[in-house]
């Protein structure tokens, strides 16, 4: 950066109005941006810190006993030793010359650092001494995952991808015992209080506890959990064991008993890391969902509240508490550790309601009344359109991500379709669910859709086949199943309910006859994958949206490609008529809502403000409004006037800056691609944004720019601290 001015002009209106930056600062600039935040901390309220020096993948953290130290190590090949009060790095980075380093332990001594790495290898370094050779342990045929010190730090233990755990008498080296036992790679291993025990976590979805004194197994090994086991952690006084799977559960056992006497779920995504905070009344986590939970341990086990630490950008790998229980490190993908602040985390704003995982599909009731909304959480939700509130609780019952949602035209029902194989339908004003779930298909279902008169549903599956069903006896009707020769990822029916389109993997959108089941037409062919297809309100033509990034229009009478929408520079998710058919909308991976003329082709408008790819776009009834849908787990409803007179000349309002000409790295840039402001990750999701009307998301950011907002050639006008020190 050339000027210091325009970072101060960036992070000052997002810092915390305690934090010290800004007592600090924030008297001495003029012209900044207000910022409201609703369902989320002022950013510095949990970070205490982010460091940055990784050049890959940091794998593992863990502090010394002390807590004035962190250690990290990385998929480069290092570890790195950091202060942290000031967040340095205490000397060069160490080097395991074995390839990856996956998991990091210090010694009780605060002195000894050991470190599994890809080769197999243990190294051991001396970070008081001044020549910093390491010590090498060999024995593990394949990489060590996991490292971990008895608490007295007599015995050192290594967890490997060779299905074994060793045991070593650390100050000599010697390999005590092997641990055999486990049938899959050991990911993770830790020492009771007392070191008396070892428990151990592997991809044979079973932990094993194992007596020190011997490496004998003790008792049976616990199962429960239905995916790979990544983590376990011993609470401090031995009455828990904790593990975190692949499965996006964590499980609390009662070591003495091998019962699991709690299942603790939040995550959506693999859950890498659990640690027991060392007064055993909090635990932390680390997914693949990109957050850190901080879960509040009670009586009751199984009420457990967490509340999620939102910042880094990429999948979280390790989680570790400081040893005074005040802090929170965690290691991510996105190549840094952040501390957060473990006491203001527990009373954290609580976020809105809103999904947990992307948003994958949105459909819009007739009367516009409400929305309906299908994630990867599993959940279906149904909101009040013009608040953007929930008008009932979650409707749970799919055990794998809801695809696709539809709603019948009298309003009265919803139907879902998922991952998990079955489709669902739902009664709109109650949320309870109708009957059985619909089952047939033999892989996930990726599509639905009510026919006109609501008498019908449409389904469309990775089994290449579409079924039709009966709504009202929720049996597949005598016609069909129709086979397709690849996956269908799209389904619709003509507004006269007579045609069923599909469209699938080969890129092929073919039309059935309802009543017969034939052909109507030879498939119209696109290049790449067909993941939407609408018919015209008129039903004279047809629009597709795949992979090959264009959007299609088809005149259905002869067969022939009338137009093809260009400017997506990535796939197309979603695409629709609007409901007088002058309109299309379109909603690409590359994270822009694009709105085009039926009659030329000409794209009219194009809308940013997504932060993830746009899965899904639909029409409000009257055409006023569009609502979208995306994988940064929000839903918003766009005025579709405004979007299309939406002014150009924008730079003087930041919201209307972004709208127009979106993020680069995550600043909000000008028509030029000059930046104006950066946005910290954990808000770019959910700014405010002018042609915006409503938005469904954890949390909200309102801006405000001052009629003298200083930014581009006006940076250097915002400092007044020379005037005023």
């Amino acid at each position: 950066m050339r000027s210091a001015a325009h970072i101060y002009l960036s992070a000052l209106p997002f810092a915390g109005k305690n934090s010290l930056i800004c007592r600090r600062f924030t008297g001495l600039f003029t012209g900044l941006i207000s910022i409201d935040t609703f369902g989320i901390d002022r950013h510095g309220g949990q970070i205490i810190m982010t460091l940055a020096g990784h050049s890959d993948s940091v794998n593992s953290v863990a502090y010394s006993p002390d807590g004035l130290v962190l250690a990290s190590g990385s998929r480069d090949g290092t570890v790195r030793i950091w202060d942290t009060r000031s967040g340095e790095e205490m000397m060069p980075a160490l080097s395991s010359d074995a390839g990856a380093v996956h998991s990091v332990a210090f010694a009780p001594n605060g002195k000894n650092l050991v470190a599994g790495t890809d080769a197999g290898e243990v190294y051991i370094w001396d970070i008081s001494a001044t020549h910093l050779s390491p010590r090498q342990l060999r024995g593990h045929s394949e990489r060590v995952t996991s490292v971990s010190f008895s608490h007295d730090g007599e015995f050192l233990a290594s967890a490997s991808y060779d299905d074994t755990v060793r045991l070593w008498r650390f100050q000599t080296g010697e390999q005590v015992v092997v641990m055999v036992g486990h049938e899959g790679d050991v990911n993770s291993v830790a020492f009771s209080t007392a070191s008396d025990f070892l428990a151990s976590g592997s991809d044979d979805l079973t932990i094993r506890l194992w007596r020190t004194a011997t490496g004998e197994p003790v008792g049976q090994p616990l199962n429960g959990h239905t995916d790979w086991i990544h983590s376990v952690s011993f609470s401090k006084d031995g009455e828990l064991l904790a593990s975190g799977s692949r499965d996006r559960e964590i499980r609390l056992w009662e070591p003495r008993t091998g019962d699991c006497i709690a299942t603790l779920s939040g995550h959506t995504g693999k859950v890498r890391s659990v640690q027991f905070s060392p007064d055993g009344r909090s635990l932390a986590s680390a997914a693949y969902d990109n957050v850190v939970r901080l879960w509040t341990l009670g009586e009751d086990l199984e009420e457990a509240s967490s509340i999620v630490l939102k910042g880094h950008s990429s999948l979280v790998y390790s989680v570790a508490f400081s040893p005074d229980g005040l802090y929170i490190a965690s290691a991510s993908a996105d190549h840094t550790i952040r501390i957060w602040d473990a006491g203001s985390g527990q009373t954290a704003i609580q976020p809105l309601p809103a999904h947990d995982d992307g948003v994958n599909a949105v459909a819009v009731s007739a009367d516009g009344g409400f929305i309906v909304s299908g994630s990867d959480d599993k959940s279906v939700r149904i909101w009040n359109a013009q608040t953007g509130d929930p008008k009932l609780p979650p409707l749970l019952g799919h055990t794998k991500s809801v695809n696709s949602v539809a709603i019948s035209i009298d309003g009265r029902l919803i139907a879902s379709a998922s991952a998990d194989g079955t489709v669902r339908l739902w009664n709109a004003q109650t949320g309870g669910a109708i009957g059985e779930p619909l089952q047939g298909h033999e892989n996930e279902v990726r599509a639905v859709q009510f026919s006109s008169d609501a008498r019908w549903l449409v389904s469309g599956s990775d089994d290449e086949t579409v079924r039709i069903w009966d709504v009202a006896t929720r049996e597949p009707s005598n016609v069909g199943p129709l086979h397709c020769d690849d996956p269908v990822l799209a389904v619709a029916f003509s507004p006269d309910h007579q045609l069923i389109s599909t469209g699938d993997y080969g890129g092929r959108t073919r039309l059935w006859n309802r009543e017969t089941g034939q052909l109507a037409h030879q498939p119209f062919q696109a290049s790449d994958w067909i993941r939407s297809i609408a018919f015209s309100p008129a039903g004279t033509h047809l629009v597709s949206g795949g992979d090959d990034r264009v959007g299609r229009v088809w005149d259905i009478s002869t067969g022939q490609q009338i137009l093809a929408l260009e400017g997506h520079s990535y796939r197309i998710h979603s695409i629709t008529f609007s409901p007088n058919g002058q309109i299309i909308v379109s909603g690409s991976a590359d994270r822009t809502i694009r709105l085009w003329d039926t009659v030329t082709g000409a794209q009219l408008a194009m809308i940013h403000g997504h932060n993830g790819y746009v899965t899904s776009v639909a029409f409000t009834a009257d055409g006023k409004s569009i609502v979208s849908g995306s994988s940064d787990s929000t839903i918003r409803v766009w005025d579709v006037e405004a979007a299309l007179t939406q002014s150009s000349d924008s730079d003087d309002d930041p919201a209307a800056a972004l709208q127009q000409n979106g993020f680069g790295d995550g600043w909000i840039v000008s028509k030029s691609g000059e930046m104006l402001l950066w946005i910290p990750e954990e808000y770019r999701a959910f700014l405010d944004l002018p042609t915006c009307t409503t938005l469904i998301g954890r949390h909200r950011v309102n801006d405000t720019a001052g009629e003298a907002w200083h930014h581009g050639e006006k940076w250097t006008d915002c400092w007044r601290g020379a005037t005023t020190a």
